[in-house]
């Protein structure tokens, strides 16, 4: 875990935020395992502790990355096409309302069904009512 953060530190240094956060990950996941193997309670609190006090806090995540995270990796715009989907809206008429390609349409829906390990439009139509992003949507 100590490899991990100071590659984590190193990777900061050279501005690669992204690399950095994933070894920071790496050494908290290393750390919970460990600790998980120590029987006594107060020894395992002691040793997160320490633990815990050589890594940078965790960092907050942008609204981006949160709303992707939410949506289960889905990018605003394919959250959009959802949308139209559970509107029962044909890739056609959702082309039209984004002014882009029905071509573009159809490669947002498969990443969706990709992403979300879904089969059908049905699917997506209900995934995005229960995610309550059929809303906000104008026709």
């Amino acid at each position: 875990w100590r490899i991990h953060i100071a590659l984590g530190k190193l990777y900061q240094s050279l501005k690669r935020f992204d690399a950095a956060g994933s070894e920071f990950a790496a050494a908290r996941a290393v750390v919970e395992n460990l600790a998980d193997a120590i029987p006594d309670q107060a020894l395992r609190d002691n040793f997160i502790r320490q633990a815990g006090a050589l890594m940078p806090p965790a960092a907050p995540s942008s609204p981006r990355r949160a709303a992707k995270k939410e949506f289960s990796g889905l990018t605003a715009r394919e959250r959009e096409v959802a949308a139209y989907i559970a509107r029962g809206m044909s890739n056609r008429a959702i082309a039209d309302i984004l002014v882009v390609g029905e071509r573009t349409v159809e490669t947002h829906v498969s990443n969706i069904l990709n992403k979300l390990g879904f089969t059908s439009r049905a699917q997506i139509a209900a995934w995005a009512v229960e995610k309550g992003l059929a809303k906000g949507t104008e026709q």
